[in-house]
């Protein structure tokens, strides 16, 4: 039978939140055309600090397809169809690499940097609102929490 456990419940709870979130996040991007997976990649693309995976890497460095499927643990296929997608809005740009022509570089294009700058008002905007309650220290703890819970999800 199954028992109510602490870990159990905290892990529920986090589903749901994250699922909340995403649907919040759904509703939002779709009155700029975009999805939550396209969003993400914008955002990669222009390094937000925010993202761990933009964190580990040098600031200069160009991102490559590969490196961003990788990040979503999606395929090549999958990626590709994001980046199409976004290609197809005019949003990026993909080039080959002149040492290895294998390899994609993505840029955003001047309206892909146009978007970002259209949409991140707004999103600063939810995430304040749904941090209101949280004082500076408890938001830094609760980081903390997560960034912790993560690296023993990544250790398993």
């Amino acid at each position: 039978m199954l028992q109510k456990t602490v870990e159990a419940t905290i892990l529920q709870h986090l589903l749901e939140f994250a699922d909340q979130l995403k649907r919040n996040g759904e509703f939002l991007l779709q009155e700029f055309g975009l999805t939550p997976q396209q969003w993400l990649i914008l955002l990669h693309l222009v390094k937000d600090p925010n993202l761990p995976f933009t964190s580990a890497q040098q600031p200069e460095a160009p991102v490559l397809a590969s490196q961003l499927a990788g990040f979503f643990n999606v395929s090549r296929a999958n990626i590709t169809n994001h980046l199409n997608a976004l290609i197809a809005k005019e949003l990026i740009v993909q080039t080959e690499d002149a040492g290895d022509r294998r390899r994609k570089i993505l840029d955003l294009t001047e309206a892909g940097r146009n978007l970002v700058k259209l949409v991140e008002p707004q999103r600063h905007l939810e995430n304040e609102k749904l941090f209101s309650s949280f004082s500076s220290e408890e938001k830094t703890e609760f980081l903390s929490y997560i960034q912790r819970c993560l690296v023993c999800v990544a250790g398993q």
